[in-house]
């Protein structure tokens, strides 16, 4: 087999075997790499100021958080400062006033008109040993004591109550009286009656009670520690 010709191919390799590649001019050449070198510049810039922004927000942060623990340092300090203030002034309000009357009245001529009381038993309270020493009134139907038999045992009476005058008084020999605050003081006589501050009052206002009742010499039947 012959193998066809193709001239117009043949003619185009000649044409390209005859032809030289052209070489890159030099200017050329130069204008690149000044491109490459500026774009190297640009991002070196770009970096430098992309570390600069950041060193800048960074102090302005680190100055942002140093001002503001000192505020709060301060704003802390100013507190405590305030804080133990109000506790000295507390401290300073809690000074224990003084009683200065604090005694016994003679009452010994009234104690005369008291009269002697039996003691009034329990039904049975010798007998048996788990009965508590309380008086109980008798129930029973057949219960001697609660007849009334002699040798069983007294039974509380109207008979034994004792005169008006020894009635409801203190073992000090006042009469007692409650006391909440100091217009109730001002009630009281000082030569017959006696004070009782109420449970529920305070430091501040017991101590205002305290000093009136020295000034006005009425006796506080139930002190405090560390008021006599």
């Amino acid at each position: 087999m012959v193998k066809k010709s193709n001239k117009a191919k043949d003619v185009k390799k000649a044409e390209g075997k005859g032809k030289k590649k052209a070489k890159p001019k030099k200017a050329t050449l130069k204008k690149a790499r000044g491109k490459v070198e500026k774009e190297k510049e640009v991002k070196e810039v770009k970096k430098e100021g992309k570390v600069e922004k950041e060193k800048e927000v960074k102090e302005v942060k680190k100055e942002g958080k140093v001002e503001k623990e000192k505020e709060l340092k301060e704003v802390k300090k100013e507190g405590k400062v305030e804080k133990e203030k109000e506790v000295k002034e507390v401290k300073k309000e809690k000074r224990i006033e003084k009683i200065k009357f604090h005694g016994r009245r003679d009452i010994s001529d009234v104690l005369k008109l008291r009269k002697k009381k039996p003691r009034f038993m329990r039904q049975e309270l010798p007998k048996l040993k788990r009965l508590k020493d309380k008086w109980r009134r008798p129930r029973g139907i057949d219960s001697k004591k609660q007849e009334g038999k002699r040798g069983k045992g007294k039974l509380p009476k109207i008979g034994y109550k004792k005169p008006a005058s020894v009635r409801e008084i203190h073992p000090s020999g006042f009469y007692p009286v409650l006391v909440h605050n100091v217009k109730e003081l001002t009630l009281i006589n000082p030569e017959e009656e006696a004070a009782i501050i109420a449970r529920s009052i305070g430091r501040r206002k017991r101590n205002e009670i305290i000093r009136s009742a020295n000034e006005l010499k009425i006796t506080i039947l139930n002190p405090r520690k560390g008021e006599l």
